[in-house]
């Protein structure tokens, strides 16, 4: 028996609520999964509690896993992916930081706590460049102002646009150097 048919064994046991099974699927996977999370999220302890999430996740739907779509590892990487997304989602809105291509989170403690007159730079910042924004090709400026704005992924950009992934991809690397070479030439 492979280790693929072992752990969708694993999956099929948990499913009917065998503790066991869980403890021995999680022993095999959480190694490698925490690793995927920490790549993805850069976050020890945001890691830590999307493993958690994954694996009650898996728990509750294993009696749904079908081994004719997927391998079990695949599957709860897609499940641990869903929710790294979620959790890239719920973090804060974004801000142009000294370098107005760069973007951070916002921590509103560190918000509430800057000077009046940064809050206004920061807010000037931000016209500039919603202005450079509209002087970019229209591929460009689209997809920019749909990651800035909702937060999508390229994939979902892609979707939402019908547009190869490719294309996304390009076009947000295109704008992203059209727009840090405009700031430094304003800068200039």
């Amino acid at each position: 028996m492979d280790d693929a048919s072992i752990e969708a064994e694993l999956i099929r046991r948990i499913a009917k609520g065998e503790r066991a099974a869980f403890d021995d699927l999680y022993a095999r996977y959480s190694r490698p999964l925490f690793s995927y999370i920490l790549k993805f999220l850069g976050d020890h302890g945001q890691a830590e509690e999307v493993l958690q999430d994954a694996f009650v996740k898996i728990w509750r739907s294993a009696p749904r896993y079908d081994r004719a779509l997927s391998r079990p590892f695949s599957w709860c990487v897609l499940i641990t992916k869903r929710i790294c997304i979620d959790k890239i989602r719920a973090r804060k809105p974004v801000t142009v930081s000294e370098d107005p291509v760069a973007l951070r989170p916002v921590e509103d403690q560190k918000l509430a706590e800057r000077d009046p007159s940064e809050l206004v730079e920061v807010d000037d910042e931000l016209s500039i460049l919603s202005e450079m924004v509209e002087r970019l090709p229209e591929s460009q400026r689209v997809t920019l102002r749909l990651v800035m704005r909702t937060g999508l992924t390229q994939q979902e950009i892609s979707d939402k646009l019908n547009m190869p992934l490719g294309t996304v991809k390009t076009a947000m690397r295109r704008g992203m150097q059209r727009l840090k070479a405009m700031m430094a030439s304003s800068h200039e």
